[in-house]
């Protein structure tokens, strides 16, 4: 769920161009500014959109490389927008296949699907069933094989923390995020006119912030989805270890225009190398290693890289009709309860 989040949520990066990038006096700039402006200002105009998500990863480390290049014409997410809901397919098998660099074998075909309004989620994760095939005695918990829903409004009962590490996998309503979201562009330069193609930079934290989302959160998320901490203080020290990697890591921002001028593509580049020697210096990660071991573990992991690209093609549609998803009466709201009050 945490890379779900972060990752549909990427495209609502353009809004960072139209959100106050101006702090420079340069007429360039400026120009530069007011083109992409206009662009969102148009684009956020449809009332419903699809948006297609596609992953690669760049792994490095102790002497064995995976890359898994980009298929834009694989997406791992496929997403229909519109006022009242949306709904995602989950592409598992895809997704998988991006991040490991080769095809699963017999897992080619694991997918679920997500519909969101204001009121619950509701998911279909019955496609999974090949995986309890396989594993009958693991417990899949929350995302058993079935249909079923989560009460938002139960979670946003709790605090706004836990209703965020759940319904912030939600698609942008691109208007709102133009008005809304800070500057976070560190740099931005029209790099060509066919198609009309933007590169920015920022890091990770202001990136998540430009978001929306809470840079603390994200971390901590990220620190427990390691499963690394023994204790409360470990997932503290994992958390503030990635709050450091979000702040100092570059993230590029491409954004392609079609020909109407209005957002068309939208591309990020993160790299998050710093995480491995981050982690062989932790002490929850090589409290029980000697000395020799711990300097073993800094020179592979201190050369390790791990680059993450993602691309989202974005596509207006007035005509759009989003499914309306199917009726259940699995409620999974504790589940989801239970398994979240890490991240919050």
């Amino acid at each position: 769920m945490i890379w779900i989040r972060r990752t549909l949520a990427g495209v609502i990066a353009v809004g960072l161009l139209a959100a106050g990038c101006g702090r420079g006096t340069d007429d360039t700039s400026v120009t530069t500014i007011g083109l992409l402006s206009a662009a969102l200002a148009d684009t956020a105009e449809a009332s419903s959109y699809r948006e297609s998500l596609s992953v690669g990863l760049q792994l490095k480390i102790a002497g064995v490389e995976l890359s898994s290049g980009l298929d834009e014409g694989s997406p791992a997410f496929v997403c229909e927008v519109s006022s009242d809901r949306e709904y995602c397919r989950i592409d598992l098998s895809t997704l998988l296949e991006s991040v490991f660099g080769f095809p699963l074998g017999e897992w080619d075909d694991l997918e679920f699907e997500m519909w969101l309004d204001q009121d619950r989620i509701v998911m279909d994760t019955t496609a999974l069933q090949p995986l309890a095939d396989a594993e009958p005695d693991a417990d899949m918990g929350y995302m058993e094989p079935g249909v079923f829903f989560v009460d938002l409004a139960s979670l946003e009962a709790e605090g706004s923390e836990l209703m965020h590490a759940v319904a912030g996998s939600s698609s942008p309503d691109l208007s709102e995020m133009a008005v809304s979201l800070p500057a976070a562009l560190i740099t931005i330069e029209q790099t060509s006119d066919d198609p009309p193609t933007f590169v920015g930079t920022t890091t990770s934290a202001k990136l998540i912030e430009a978001l929306g989302g809470n840079v603390e959160n994200e971390a901590r998320c990220e620190a427990a989805s390691l499963e690394m901490a023994s204790s409360p203080e470990d997932l503290d020290e994992l958390t503030e270890l990635f709050i450091r990697v979000f702040e100092t890591n570059t993230a590029e921002v491409v954004i392609e225009l079609d020909r109407q001028g209005l957002l068309s593509v939208l591309w990020t580049t993160e790299d998050y190398s710093g995480i491995f020697a981050g982690l062989a210096e932790s002490e929850s990660f090589s409290a029980e290693f000697s000395e020799q071991e711990r300097q073993e573990a800094m020179e592979i992991f201190g050369s390790a890289e791990m680059i993450l690209a993602t691309r989202v093609a974005y596509e207006p549609n007035a005509d759009l009709e989003v499914p309306p998803p199917p009726p259940t009466a699995d409620d999974r709201t504790q589940e989801w309860h239970e398994y979240l009050p890490e991240c919050s």
